[in-house]
């Protein structure tokens, strides 16, 4: 989360105190906000860092935060617009065609947090926090700990790689394996994270089916010797 405009509402969860949510006019339906694109963009994405992807006049954009300052990505054009301190500052000063994007958000279209597109294993939970939904936590059982895994390895790759969006170095047989996490695929790369070799389409794809002597990382977890996000 980034920005002084994150504050806490009563019940302890974080809101965008600036553009604050307000149940009593809108309801719960979208969490306080009039619209759909209003919770996921002053919510989702300014509050809960989560990326953003939508249509304007046809043309495909993402806005995320990944490692970076928050950006945004003209998806048709393949190419990065515009960056930004942080996500509110992102959504009061970003513009297009000339237009602040924050006066254009009834104009936009097919609003979604970007992870339920291309991370479908992310979500969030009751209070608005993200978690994996494939390979889910279990507090009860291990505690709070290590985010409710059973230990820092299973945390590391479920949820610092496969939620935070940290990219990934670990260890097996004294070889060491680096893996860059990009916000629309995931790839197992060189040292310095510059050179990718195998491409995937998100962290628990390459959990699940990146091999090591034949077997996929997921069952691998146990005989790992080191891992750490990067």
């Amino acid at each position: 989360m980034n920005g002084s405009y994150i504050i806490n509402d009563v019940n302890g969860n974080p809101i965008n105190g600036k553009y604050p949510p307000n149940k009593k006019m809108y309801g719960e339906e979208f969490g306080g906000y009039g619209s759909e694109a209003e919770k996921i963009l002053f919510h989702d994405f300014a509050v809960m860092s989560m990326d953003v992807s939508f249509l304007h006049d046809g043309t495909r954009y993402f806005f995320y935060v990944h490692n970076t300052p928050a950006t945004a990505y003209n998806a048709t054009r393949k190419e990065i617009v515009a960056e930004y301190q942080n996500e509110l500052d992102l959504l009061e000063n970003f513009s297009i065609a000339g237009k602040p994007f924050i006066t254009l958000i009834d104009e936009i279209d097919d609003v979604k947090t970007f992870y339920n597109v291309f991370k479908p294993h992310f979500t969030l939970d009751e209070n608005g926090y993200p978690y994996n939904c494939k390979y889910p936590p279990n507090k009860e059982k291990y505690g709070e700990m290590y985010h409710g895994y059973k230990d820092s390895y299973v945390e590391t790759l479920f949820y610092d790689f496969g939620v935070q969006n940290y990219d990934l170095y670990f260890k097996y047989k004294e070889k060491e394996y680096y893996v860059l996490n990009e916000f629309d695929h995931v790839a197992l790369c060189d040292d310095r994270f510059t050179e990718e070799y195998e491409v995937y389409t998100n962290e628990m794809d390459f959990i699940e089916n990146f091999r090591i002597d034949g077997k996929p990382l997921i069952d691998l977890i146990d005989e790992l010797e080191y891992v750490e996000p990067e």
